[in-house]
């Protein structure tokens, strides 16, 4: 049986526990602190707070549980609850005074109200560890209010402890995973403290921390791979700090070595056959110094390359902030230009159209969040002055900067100019060659950039570049022109690259690791012997690290640079050493065999890839300064459409057919489409009213699905009729008619049938105001997909729009509170130190969604962010938010056309420029 002490309380806190949560009162406090054998680090103290008046509904804030001695660490607060009897299972009361009548309406509501509270609050309990032997005193409370304060005499009782310290880690891995499923950030924290307290408390991992994710397509996980996706950096960080293996066993304590192995084969391309090319095609003389792995971003001009720099800024640095704005912020662009030390300023802006004639950014991947192998390619009009402009611009950079290093290189027998920095965040080589200048950040692409001018073997000079040319000719002048060549995209699945992606993701755990470690260690009061940090060998001997964490392959390392960790072969985060930089001298058994399973079935499935082209060209807006039209065109040429599944097998052929719809259609979307089901290929067509759509969470479930879509005023029809509907059983297509060619069908669907059109809606008015419209029309572009979005603008959709980017938004901004609140909690980070300190762990800053502040509250001990004007976000956007998007966009049209051997896109987006999305 489990002994309860009584605690000791002070007489002016007893005074605060009558109060709690307002509406329940404590009573008797049950107190425990429990000591374990002599190898346990840790002691496991308990305290419950029975209430005497039951918490229904909504629980209270959690109990916190602190010490001024600093020896009260990872607190678990949970809630006790019981079951709240139904009133169909109490005794039938006697008869009168209205006692049936009120048993019968308690019953109905029982019935009917499925959202009534099932359990209520009788305690509020914190279970926490604590260090030492001696008394302690700690204080309970809740956010703004202090409950009490509890001396503790710790005992020394194997089985309480055992028992105390299972209920300890239940709460404790329980609340974790509550707080990972709700975030909106990385589970670092969190992953690392359930690993690192298993390895020191000796408990077991729960299951769901060993559960694997289910096997996805070879292919999918490779795209999750290349795409880093969080699922991939997340498995192999948690493996990581578990000592665990890529089957999540634990790691032997005294691993055999492991063997040495060349690298895997690749896959086994299959060369894509090219349809007749103009022998006089033009292709644009930059592109003849461009190897062709990489991939090419023209902009034909230095205006065109400021043009799209000034669009970026206006969106932070990063231009996924047009949608929404992100929990961490990235700012890739400008992180890339210090990189390159290549900051535009005004004298550059004057300067650089008269020294630049053409400018494109070339690459062998577009790792921008880690580092990725990239540069700027500048053709000269006058060399002289282009070369004065730059060496000038490196030399006060190394002048200015005592940490950066300015030298002269020989690479491929060219000598060529390095500004760099020890941890990578500057790695700038300048190389010239007649009259072109790169400027990057890889050895490896200033090598390529030499042997290409003198082969000639380059991306001009392929088949499918000068394809591409032919398609999108250069006569167009786009402003911007991308290709994606197939040798890169081959490139970014061969051995070399997913294996080093592989090794810089778990590269990128480990920095994040060490900084978690030092600061439990910090916490718990364990302090270096030498030096002012904890190194790597003291933090796995102290437990804070499993004991396989410095065991990596290719001998790298983390070791400090200040406050910074670094990895020996790659650098800092944010400016890892190029991949294309980077050489694998040999993979461990289980890299060969992953990549193996992954370049067989690209061999089987995908043994050839196409090559990508965008053209982007803006545009002006008559009439409208503050408008600007930007026009893509994509293609996919040559196209193998089998490798891409059922959805290309669905579409059918291009057509010049275009429906007509109703002029207060804010969105249509018409797709040609053929299959077994609907016969012939047929024209299907959506159009939506302007309206304030049902929330997404009401589609969930089939029953919640159709009553979300009966209230969404939109219709479906085909052209010609398809009859699919006709071929239903039991005639149930055909429905009973209720007007002229309208029938009403079972669910109280509408269909209207007449003039080679099925029209479907749940509201006749919305038929009745469309149809006049509907029209099948000849146009001259011939297309498989057509659609159209309008202008948001002062629309009922726009609100819709904006309230699900605000919810969205305000989740990640609370999540990004709740990160910074568990840094304070759980690892005892000063709040003057929190948001460094989140920025060290996560690799970069925390910034809030709703484009507040986060700034800590005293009274409270809580974090909150400046945008949410109180304790939380409100439940609705306030009046004077505005989502991104809804700045700048101001409505588009798109069609797509599959033909036999490739694939085009053509959008027209409609912005306004100059807005400002926030911080």
């Amino acid at each position: 049986m489990r002994c309860f002490m009584w605690a000791i309380m002070l007489p002016s806190v007893w005074l605060l526990s009558i109060g709690l949560a307002g509406r329940a009162a404590a009573v008797d406090v049950l107190a425990s602190a429990d000591l374990g054998p002599a190898d346990q680090p840790y002691g496991v103290g308990t305290i419950e707070l029975p209430l005497a008046n039951p918490i229904v509904g909504a629980a209270p804030p959690p109990l916190t549980v602190a010490s001024e001695s600093g020896r009260v660490l990872y607190p678990a607060a949970e809630e006790v609850e019981t079951r709240i009897t139904p009133v169909s299972e109490l005794p039938v009361p006697p008869a009168g005074n209205g006692r049936l009548l009120g048993r019968l309406g308690n019953l109905i509501r029982e019935l009917t109200d499925e959202d009534a509270p099932k359990t209520q609050i009788v305690a509020r309990r914190v279970h926490f560890l604590f260090t030492g032997t001696e008394p302690l005193q700690v204080r309970v409370g809740q956010p703004g209010q202090e409950i009490g304060v509890y001396q503790l005499n710790p005992q020394r009782n194997p089985s309480a402890f055992a028992e105390s310290m299972a209920s300890w880690w239940q709460a404790f891995t329980a609340n974790a995973k509550r707080q990972i499923d709700d975030g909106d950030y990385p589970p670092w924290v969190e992953t690392y403290l359930i690993a690192m307290l298993s390895g020191r408390t000796g408990n077991s991992l729960p299951a769901w921390f060993l559960e694997r994710a289910e096997d996805d397509d070879p292919l999918w996980k490779t795209l999750k791979v290349l795409g880093g996706a969080e699922e991939v950096s997340g498995e192999i960080f948690r493996q990581t700090a578990a000592g665990l293996t890529d089957d999540n066993r634990p790691v032997p304590a005294n691993p055999d070595p492991v063997d040495a192995l060349p690298l895997p084969a690749g896959p086994r391309w299959v060369q894509p056959t090219f349809p007749e090319i103009d022998p006089d095609v033009q292709t644009e003389p930059i592109a003849s110094r461009v190897p062709p792995e990489c991939f090419y971003f023209r902009f034909g001009s230095f205006a065109n390359y400021l043009w799209f720099l000034d669009l970026t800024n206006e969106h932070g640095g990063d231009l996924s902030r047009m949608i929404t704005l992100r929990g961490t912020g990235g700012r890739a662009t400008e992180r890339f230009e210090k990189q390159l030390s290549l900051k535009i300023n005004q004298m550059t802006r004057m300067l650089g159209p008269t020294v630049i004639e053409d400018q494109a950014v070339i690459g062998r991947d577009l790792y921008t969040e880690d580092g990725a192998t990239m540069g700027v390619l500048m053709k000269s009009t006058n060399a002289f002055l282009l070369r004065s402009s730059l060496s000038n611009d490196r030399n006060n950079a190394a002048r200015t900067d005592a940490t950066l290093s300015l030298e002269q290189v020989s690479i491929g027998g060219n000598q060529v100019s390095l500004l760099s920095s020890p941890d990578n965040r500057v790695r700038s080589f300048l190389a010239e060659d007649q009259g072109y200048f790169l400027i990057t950040n890889s050895r490896s692409l200033v090598e390529r950039f030499f042997q290409v001018g003198q082969s000639g073997e380059s991306l001009a000079a392929t088949e499918a570049f000068r394809l591409s040319r032919m398609l999108v000719p250069v006569s167009r002048q786009d402003t911007i022109f991308a290709y994606f060549s197939p040798q890169m995209l081959q490139n970014l699945v061969s051995p070399e690259y997913l294996i080093e992606l592989r090794r810089r993701t778990r590269a990128e755990s480990d920095i994040s690791l060490v900084h978690l470690a030092r600061l439990a260690a910090k916490a718990e009061g364990v302090r270096p012997e030498t030096g002012q940090t904890l190194g790597v060998p003291q933090l796995i001997e102290s437990g804070f690290l499993p004991v396989s964490f410095d065991d990596r392959h290719d001998g790298s390392g983390v070791i400090s640079a200040g406050d910074q960790m670094v990895d020996t072969l790659r650098g800092s985060r944010g400016t890892f050493l190029p991949i294309g930089d980077v050489e694998i001298e040999s993979v461990t058994p289980q890299e060969s065999r992953w990549y193996k399973q992954i370049a067989d079935e690209y061999t089987q499935r995908f043994p050839q890839m196409d090559p990508i082209i965008v053209a982007l060209r803006r545009e002006e807006v008559p009439g409208n300064t503050d408008l600007e039209r930007i026009a893509i065109h994509a293609e996919i040429a040559p196209l193998t459409p089998e490798k891409y599944g059922t959805w290309a097998r669905q579409l059918g052929p291009p057509t010049n057919v275009e429906m007509r719809f109703a002029p207060d259609d804010l969105v249509s979307v018409q797709a040609h489409v053929a299959s077994d089901q609907l016969g012939p290929p047929t024209h299907l067509f959506v159009g939506i009213k302007d309206n304030f759509p049902p929330d997404p969470n009401e589609f969930k479930g089939l029953l919640n699905t159709y009553w979300a879509l009966r209230e969404l005023p939109s219709y479906l029809g085909a052209w010609p009729q398809p009859g699919v509907l006709d071929r239903l059983p039991l005639g149930l297509g055909r429905g009973r008619p209720v007007g002229p060619g309208m029938s009403r069908l079972i669910g109280g669907l509408y269909r209207y049938t007449g003039g080679g059109f099925s029209v479907l809606s749940f509201q006749p008015e919305v038929l009745n105001s469309t149809l006049p419209f509907l029209e099948a029309t000849e146009t001259q572009q011939s297309a498989t997909v057509r659609g159209r979005v309008g202008s948001l603008l002062d629309s009922q959709l726009e609100g819709w729009v904006n309230d699900q980017l605000y919810q969205r938004a305000a989740r990640s901004s609370v999540a990004g509170a709740s990160f910074l609140n568990l840094l304070s909690r759980q690892l005892s980070v000063p709040p003057e130190q929190a948001s460094e300190t989140a920025t060290f762990v996560l690799g970069k800053p925390l910034q809030c969604s709703l484009g507040g502040q986060y700034e800590y509250n005293a009274s409270d001990g809580l974090w909150r962010s400046t945008a949410w004007k109180g304790s939380r976000p409100a439940a609705t956007p306030p009046n004077d938010y505005v989502a991104p998007l809804l700045l700048w966009f101001r409505g588009s049209d798109f069609t797509m056309t599959q033909y036999a051997d490739r694939l085009v896109a053509d959008a027209s987006i409609t912005v306004a420029r100059g807005v400002d999305v926030g911080p």
